[in-house]
């Protein structure tokens, strides 16, 4: 069922009886033209509010071929799948949804990744939802290096990215990561993917994160949990370099 936008009684009326059905009347539209460094896709309720927006930095194209793409699931998604998938924003109900992706070539792997899982779960302003199926994957950059094994973990919290970033370095030196080359081998990584609608632009933390959408080792597992997000930028013949395994993390 689609839904257009109404001026005066009649229109505010259509909004309120689509939320009590459960239905979100969800407009999308491109932010930004060729050449900009901020294009985004965003996604607004009946009433013109932003709810939802992606960052696809000079990616105007790609941004154009995802809304063509989402156009058609919008007027299908209730009020509680699109809350699932992506929260109502930064500041609408307080707790955000975020991703975060997590990986690991040296050591044990899975046991490294379990031990990310865990860590998430055990903080008092973290939720963990949801994690995806562990995926073994080339390396990307970098040295010449062993496979990967990566994930995605999903989790509700109040921490904002930066806070976030935070416990994600932390995990990692829980891990003894050593950081040498860059994009070089370690025992876990784990990356701040999305956080709510949060847009965040710092020598050292950019959220989203500014190379999702070119790795596969982060949007296959990101589809899993998302599908909205990952058919988005899905290349036509899939991601090269990433292949499913019978391996599996545990919810906490």
């Amino acid at each position: 069922m689609e839904f257009t936008r109404a001026d005066g009684a009649l229109g505010r009326w259509r909004a309120a009886v689509a939320v009590l059905l459960g239905w979100v009347p969800l407009v999308g539209d491109v932010v930004g033209s060729i050449g900009d460094r901020n294009v985004s896709l965003r996604f607004r309720d009946t009433s013109g509010r932003v709810v939802h927006h992606i960052d696809f930095a000079d990616h105007y194209n790609e941004a154009k071929e995802a809304l063509a793409r989402a156009r058609e699931r919008l007027s299908l998604m209730t009020v509680r799948e699109f809350e699932s998938c992506y929260g109502f924003g930064t500041h609408a109900f307080g707790r955000r949804k975020a991703y975060l992706g997590i990986g690991s070539n040296l050591g044990e792997r899975l046991a490294n990744l379990q031990s990310a899982v865990d860590g998430l779960a055990a903080m008092d302003d973290i939720d963990v939802v949801a994690v995806s199926p562990v995926y073994a994957t080339d390396p990307v950059g970098g040295p010449e290096q062993g496979e990967y094994l990566n994930a995605v973990v999903a989790i509700e919290t109040d921490l904002d990215p930066r806070e976030l970033l935070g416990v994600a370095n932390d995990l990692e030196a829980g891990a003894e990561r050593v950081r040498g080359e860059r994009w070089g081998p370690r025992t876990l990584d784990v990356d701040v993917l999305l956080v709510g609608d949060d847009e965040l632009h710092e020598p050292d933390l950019e959220v989203p994160h500014p190379r999702m959408w070119e790795r596969g080792f982060v949007m296959v597992p990101l589809a899993d949990l998302d599908p909205q997000i990952g058919a988005m930028v899905e290349p036509e013949g899939g991601w090269p370099g990433v292949r499913p395994t019978d391996l599996s993390l545990k919810l906490p």
